[in-house]
């Protein structure tokens, strides 16, 4: 209700806005209205800087995962399609994670080829519209070979589509997609560290304000999709990553509990991109 007042108040300042302004000044008006309304609704729905991880900062915790595990990456299936909305946003987010470890090994085409799925499983969420001038970017900023500009652009991609289906009241799918993209980083990072294992490294890895973050959010999913085979053994490997993370007591995980975080961090994503029935059964 808060959400819907809120728009209609912004709805009259921007009429009063045209009537009373020069044409750059609507438009700076309106961009600064659409920019506080959207604000406003991701604040409303639990989404903020104080309770949420923000997509950027995750994601550039990514650059300290080197050798990138690139063997990972190549054996994912990143045309797979899915039937249901959930596996589709997690699938999504995951697909940013893979784009922003390319651009840290330099693949350009590898990027490209993602920034074209992205379009399609945009298109899968009902929110693809809106993404064509970011794809047409990462291409040209991929000819460039201007990698950080890249990282930025996927950065961007990943948030807008958020914005998009928080404006279409879809906050749990938008959620799901955070959380894609958080899993496939956890886990090419979890193999990294396990090839080559670090303190800094392992670190990043134990962040428990994160997992538990995610756990919240899959915890108000509706109550017939959280009652799934698909969804229930999903949320039993992160919370088992979390019993790990908290075993830690602080400390940079050891390359003992990195390893098993790596073999959880793999079965939640076999489960994230598994086959299902219509009733999210998992058909093994």
């Amino acid at each position: 209700m808060r959400i819907q007042v809120f728009r209609i108040f912004s709805s009259l300042v921007l009429f009063h806005v045209a009537a009373c302004s020069s044409v750059v000044a609507q438009t700076d008006t309106l961009k600064e209205l659409e920019a506080s309304s959207t604000e406003h609704m991701r604040e409303e729905l639990g989404v903020n800087p104080i309770t949420s991880p923000s997509i950027a900062s995750l994601l550039k915790d990514l650059e300290a995962f080197r050798p990138v595990p690139l063997k990972t990456i190549d054996s994912a299936n990143r045309q797979a399609s899915f039937g249901n909305r959930l596996q589709t946003a997690l699938h999504f987010g995951s697909l940013v994670a893979d784009g922003f470890m390319l651009t840290i090994a330099e693949r350009p085409q590898d990027v490209q080829d993602i920034g074209r799925e992205l379009i399609r499983q945009s298109r899968a969420l009902g929110v693809g519209e809106r993404l064509a001038k970011r794809s047409k970017s990462l291409l040209e900023l991929s000819d460039k070979g201007d990698w950080v500009g890249m990282r930025g652009e996927l950065v961007k991609t990943q948030e807008e589509v958020e914005d998009s289906m928080m404006e279409l009241h879809d906050e749990e799918m938008a959620h799901m997609v955070s959380l894609g993209g958080w899993l496939r980083g956890f886990q090419l990072g979890a193999v990294s560290t396990d090839d080559r294992y670090s303190p800094a490294k392992a670190e990043i890895l134990g962040r428990v304000d994160v997992m538990e973050y995610f756990l919240d959010r899959l915890d108000t999913l509706n109550p017939r999709l959280k009652a799934t085979e698909m969804v229930t053994e999903f949320i039993d490997c992160i919370k088992k990553i979390r019993l790990v993370a908290i075993e830690t007591q602080g400390a940079p995980p050891t390359p003992e509990q990195v390893a098993k975080m790596r073999k959880l961090a793999d079965e939640a994503e076999q489960i994230a991109t598994a086959k299902v029935d219509g009733d999210g059964k998992l058909l093994r």
